[in-house]
């Protein structure tokens, strides 16, 4: 009767054994460190309240790719008006792929843009070439309202949206290669400063902060004699009537003396021109928020 054997592996069949484990694992290592050629990237942008924004999305790949998909997260129901993507002005349009799709859901603050390049009979093998420095794949389109507080509109890379679950991938040799360098942005919603204005007294020609006879003199002389000119002639111009002449030492001495009318805004206080004229203020009391 024969009996059952149990054979041992012997010292080399393990060291072969380690070997093939050794060489699985790097190549799983090399397989992971080619996922470090694809990477995607938000590009934040500002925008006025009141009109359009681009929020670009540029990407990177090592290899021939089939198609991608990008998921996207956002807090729901985002102040924004006409919510689009574009590929006009991309790579991706000129390549004109078989399949587009945007599916955008503002409810749950979703978004998932997929792209194949090669969809539909005749299969010509068509891809997106590696050009090796991040390219423009997509552009996130809208309009912000007239009036809106600034803020930030964050939007990141997230895996797992939509039903059924999108990640974001490129795909090379019908293969999916998980993109985890992924770089988020935002729209960045920002009011302007408001204007400055050159701020003045009129009447003060001598910028003293004081209307007095020393701004007649100041006047007189550099109107008909050889004196300085005032550093705002704005301020010269007492009945604004847009020069800086003889009529407005009289119209200042009227002022002064006759119990004539006022010198034009800005009076009794520094401020900004009201009415558009020629002349200038080059050095003003200060600036100011018109």
């Amino acid at each position: 009767m024969a009996s059952a054997l149990t054979t041992l592996p012997t010292t080399r069949t393990v060291r072969w054994l380690s070997v093939g484990l050794l060489a699985c694992f790097i190549a799983l290592v090399t397989s992971r460190a080619d996922a470090q050629d694809y990477s995607l990237a938000i590009i934040d942008t500002e925008v006025l309240p009141g009109t359009s924004f681009v929020l670009p999305i540029e990407g990177t790949w090592g290899d021939d790719v089939d198609g991608f998909t990008i998921a996207l997260s956002f807090e729901p129901n985002p102040p924004i008006d006409n919510f689009d993507l574009s590929v006009d002005n991309t790579l991706v349009g000129e390549l004109d792929p078989d399949f587009i799709i945007f599916n955008l859901f503002l409810d749950q603050g979703e978004a998932i843009y997929a792209v194949l390049f090669d969809a539909v009979p005749p299969f010509e093998g068509d891809t997106l070439p590696p050009v090796g420095f991040p390219l423009l794949i997509a552009e996130l389109t809208g309009s912000i309202a007239e009036g809106l507080p600034d803020q930030d509109i964050d939007f990141s890379f997230t895996d797992g949206v939509g039903t059924p679950p999108q990640d974001n991938i490129f795909v090379v040799d019908f293969e999916s290669v998980l993109v985890t360098d992924r770089t988020n942005g935002r729209v960045e919603v920002r009011t302007p400063p408001p204007p400055t204005a050159p701020f003045f007294l009129r009447g003060d020609v001598n910028m003293d902060v004081l209307i007095d006879l020393a701004d007649v003199i100041f006047h007189l002389n550099y109107t008909f004699g050889s004196g300085e000119l005032p550093g705002c002639l704005d301020a010269g111009d007492a009945n604004d009537d847009g020069h800086s002449d003889v009529s407005d030492a009289i119209y200042l001495l009227d002022h002064l003396f006759s119990e004539g009318p006022n010198p034009w805004p800005p009076f009794p206080a520094p401020g900004a021109d009201w009415t558009p004229d020629p002349i200038d203020c080059e050095n003003p009391l200060y600036y100011g928020a018109i």
